[in-house]
């Protein structure tokens, strides 16, 4: 087995291509939060621009930044195909890197769940706050932890789809593990397999599973003056049968 830096940008590539025509379901949420918004827009992980290339198109005045340089790229080829003019960095959500505010942040797609540990989600809410514009909004989702979810997909190989990298057909698939039944964590693995199914790389990501209570007690903790959550991205209450919490923080005016 090969390292996966060697692999990085084909990783990004099968990111990409896991999610260039799949919807998620927070479209239409985060979008229009952007659109409505009264001043700049910053997305927080942004990957390959699923969401912040569609706020360009739409016109809205947007940053965003993700801790991947590949997946970056990707974004930024995309944009210059279209014509576009993106504003993007490498950032990471304790330490976004941003020099102006906003009037609206957004943190999409299970993301803050990348931050494990409750000084590092503390470190991120702090981070993120000290970005917004009197009055200004913070919104991120994450998964509701499922236990049929857990038990019934938790540690077999998903199939996925192929990628072309460097002129070889790669095939893509994952994993996801229970890392740590106390801390709450759970493991992704990614793995490029050859054509003759051999693994020519592995990756892999730790994300905290984040029940409401403990998002509530870091909202308590955080500078953030309220705070609202919903069971999903159409408004509905956060209550059991729920498979995404949204949450929105804001800053006093």
């Amino acid at each position: 087995m090969t390292d996966a830096d060697q692999y990085t940008e084909a990783f990004a590539q099968f990111y990409e291509a896991t999610h260039r025509d799949r919807e998620v379901g927070d479209e239409t949420f985060y979008t229009e939060a952007a659109r409505d918004a009264d001043g700049p827009v910053l997305e927080g992980a942004c990957g390959t621009g699923r969401l912040y290339l569609e706020l360009l198109r739409a016109g809205v005045d947007a940053d965003g930044f993700d801790v991947s340089p590949a997946m970056l790229d990707i974004l930024r080829e995309t944009a210059a195909d279209e014509g576009l003019d993106p504003s993007v960095w490498q950032g990471d959500l304790r330490s976004p890197g941003a020099d102006r505010t906003y009037e609206l942040v957004f943190v999409p797609y299970n993301s803050f769940a990348a931050l494990t540990t409750v000084e590092d989600q503390l470190t991120g809410l702090r981070a993120l706050y000290d970005l917004l514009e009197p009055g200004g909004r913070l919104l991120f989702d994450a998964f509701v932890p499922r236990y049929e979810v857990i038990a019934d997909s938790f540690g077999e190989w998903q199939p996925v789809r192929e990628v072309t990298y460097d002129g070889e057909t790669l095939r893509g698939r994952t994993k996801t593990t229970v890392e740590s039944e106390v801390a709450q964590t759970y493991r992704g693995e990614r793995q490029l397999l050859s054509t003759d199914d051999e693994v020519v790389a592995t990756e892999s990501y730790v994300s905290a599973h984040l029940p409401p209570q403990q998002v509530e007690l870091l909202a308590r903790r955080s500078p953030f003056e309220t705070w609202t959550s919903y069971g999903g991205f159409d408004g509905e209450p956060l209550e059991d049968g729920a498979s995404v919490q949204v949450w929105e923080l804001e800053r006093e005016g």
